[in-house]
């Protein structure tokens, strides 16, 4: 077996649109999967017609463009999802009204942490609160879910 039957042109644009379609799994945004897809067509070409290096890199260019331009819109809404309802408490587990305590304080104007259910979190208020005050997370902060907007709680006691 020689090394050029070996490495024959078809099996390195196969094993260069495997390897990219593997890659795609590990890497965000969905681009890869459209080179890989030009890979296989210049595969499948390779079989049927044995074109020079010149015209397997314009079949690849055409081929992966024309998939990214056609096929993405599509792959993005089947492989991402679609969002329902627009509400920004769509989830189960709200931490909306819960207690937590402040680990550091928190400013007016800067944030602190709290630790809520075993994890500190960054924190936000409209005053400033010291560290070990109990709060009760009210909004996310920031249009962000990693940061709580935060009140103090009134103690109240009951008898």
């Amino acid at each position: 077996m020689s090394f050029e039957s070996l490495f024959s042109p078809w099996l390195l644009w196969f094993l260069l649109g495997l390897g990219l379609a593997l890659l795609e799994l590990v890497m965000p945004g969905l681009i890869l999967i459209f080179f890989a897809i030009g890979c296989l067509v210049t595969t499948a070409t390779l079989l049927l017609w044995e074109p020079d290096l010149t015209w397997q890199i314009v079949i690849f260019l055409i081929s992966s463009l024309a998939s990214l331009v056609l096929l993405r819109r599509w792959m993005t809404r089947v492989f991402r999802g679609v969002s329902t309802g627009s509400s920004k408490n769509d989830f189960d587990d709200t931490p909306f009204g819960a207690r937590a305590s402040v680990t550091q304080a928190i400013g007016s104007s800067e944030r602190g942490r709290i630790r809520y259910r075993g994890t500190d979190w960054y924190a936000t208020a409209d005053q400033l609160i010291e560290a070990g005050a109990i709060v009760e997370i009210v909004d996310y902060a920031d249009q962000s879910r990693q940061v709580f907007y935060v009140k103090p709680v009134t103690q109240t006691h009951e008898g």
